[in-house]
């Protein structure tokens, strides 16, 4: 059941890229229009679920009780990494839109034994090494498979490689 919901949401997921990628190369309206409107519907969301779980405490003590500067710093990050990412995938494409944000989880992964002594798994070891496999080749040049060369063998029959 936890596997079928867990494949389930990431090819969901996955559809939403690529929607998202659609509608941002598709369209006429500028990124930054498009950005607003994707904002708005997340906010009014958003907005739905704090009036529903805490909203007799919002209505007391006000939305913002309790935020200090890490929490405004937190939420700064947030809204530039939202604009990043909507930046990235009207540029290159959804696929690397996933290959940044798998390299910003190895990254921070690394920060982490770093700065707080994390103890790394040999499960996240393996991902992290096909991470950087996957962007490595990802990034390699690509051949041209849609042209048919003729290779000269020396003698009279000719023949065609791909």
């Amino acid at each position: 059941m936890l596997l079928s919901l867990s494949t389930f949401l990431s090819v969901f997921f996955h559809l939403a890229g690529v929607y998202f990628e659609k509608v941002l190369k598709s369209s006429d309206t500028s990124l930054w229009v498009r950005n607003i409107q994707m904002y708005i519907s997340g906010i009014t969301v958003t907005l739905a679920g704090v009036f529903l779980t805490d909203g007799q405490a919002v209505i007391e003590k006000g939305f913002f009780y309790g935020y200090n500067p890490l929490v405004w710093l937190v939420v700064l990050l947030a809204s530039v990494g939202g604009l990043y990412t909507s930046v990235v995938v009207k540029y290159t494409d959804n696929i690397m839109k996933g290959f940044s944000a798998a390299a910003a989880i190895v990254i921070s992964t690394i920060a982490s034994v770093l700065l707080f002594g994390l103890q790394i798994t040999l499960t996240f070891a393996v991902g992290a090494l096909l991470v950087c496999v996957s962007i490595y080749t990802y990034g390699l040049p690509r051949k041209d498979t849609t042209k048919l060369e003729m290779k000269d063998t020396g003698s009279s029959e000719k023949l065609i490689g791909v």
